[in-house]
Order: structure tokens, then sequence, then C-alpha cells
């Protein structure tokens, strides 16, 4: 399933299945992830190289309970593939368009998630510049 598209890239959800020795049929574990699939094409093209590294890197030693984790990154001679958590309760914007407008206190609950996932990417010197409600995903 199709989750998003982005300027060179898009996310798919997709389940982790296990594969049983000497069983052709896969099982599924019911684990879902969000599946990042880059364009290298399109990201040497725009001269994006660093913007790709950068968010893999920073995916990679970011652990906090209100980050997005990555899970596994791997690549193909046409593709990066990034597989991160999955938030199964969509993005802010969604979320915005069909309650129109928070509460108060629903708003502040979410502030403070947003300063204290904030405050852990400036502890490690990483300044986040794309902050908006597309970026805020709801687990």
């Amino acid at each position: 399933m199709k989750l998003g598209q982005g300027s060179f890239g898009v996310v798919y959800l997709v389940e982790k299945l296990n594969i049983v020795e000497g069983q052709k049929e896969r099982e599924k574990t019911g684990k879902y992830y969000a599946m990042k699939i880059l364009n290298k094409k399109q990201i040497l093209g725009q001269n994006l190289v660093r913007y790709a590294k950068t968010e893999r890197d920073v995916l990679t030693y970011t652990k906090h309970q209100f980050i997005i984790g990555l899970k596994y990154a791997f690549q193909t001679p046409e593709k990066l593939f990034l597989l991160l958590d999955y938030g199964p309760g969509g993005n802010m914007s969604r979320t915005l368009k069909k309650s129109k407008r928070f509460s108060e206190d629903v708003s502040r609950v979410y502030l403070a998630q947003i300063i204290l996932a904030l405050e852990d990417l400036h502890k490690r010197h990483i300044i986040f510049r794309d902050l908006k409600p597309d970026n805020i995903v709801f687990d």
C-alpha cells in the first residue's frame, strides 16, 4: 500500500515476513514498516546526495520515543531503501483536516512531544529544518 510520495521518493507500507526453512510459504509476522524508496537518478540529478546520506545517518544513530526509528537501510544500483517504524495513525496534516482544530489540551500534549524530540536532536547538534504537519506522524 502506498503511504505517500515526495519529490524524489515514495513511501510504502510493508509487512515483515518470516521464511520458514523447508517450506515454500512465508509466515506473516504482523510487524509493519514504512519503506521509503529513493530514486538514485533523481537524487543525483537534483544534487541531493548529501541530504539522503544525512537522513540515513541521523536516523541510524537517533533513538527517541518521539522520533521515527530506522530499522534497515540498503540499496540496489538504482534505488535506496529505508525501512522505518510505521505510524498507523497517519500524519498531523491529515488529522487536522479531519478534526479542523485540536483542543488546547491535545495541542499541549503534541507540542510537548515535538519539543522533546527537537531537544533530543539539538543535544546531538542536529537541526531539523522541515518541521511541518506532514512530517509529524502518529503511532
